[in-house]
């Protein structure tokens, strides 16, 4: 159980630093789902951290299940910015899967 809190919370901390970085360097906003991809994989590398050596799992080569785990932490982030969309009713960015697409209202009276 807390393997998994440590992936979500990882994933969390990747999601909101891309967006930090995304909002505060111009240019980079395009890139966002590339930086996030980034960070997550990068903190995972960087922690030498595996799930599946939590869990237990046997995996033949310890560096497929850290580098494993960076993806799902990656993967992870797609539902915190899920939440956010459905907690805050805010879009997000241009080139994330939830991004554009909300129609304007129009007046009919």
């Amino acid at each position: 159980m807390y393997h998994f809190a440590i992936v979500a919370l990882l994933a969390l901390a990747a999601l909101k630093a891309s967006d930090f970085i995304c909002d505060n360097i111009p240019g980079v906003e395009q890139l966002r789902s590339l930086v996030t991809y980034v960070l997550a994989i990068g903190a995972v590398v960087w922690l030498d951290y595996s799930v599946f050596a939590g869990w237990g799992v046997e995996i033949r080569d310890a560096d497929l299940g850290v580098w494993t785990t960076g993806f799902l932490v990656t993967g992870l982030t797609v539902p915190w910015r899920a939440a956010f969309r459905w907690l805050t009713h805010d879009q997000a960015t241009a080139d994330e899967s939830l991004g554009e697409g909300r129609e304007q209202l129009r007046q009919v009276a």
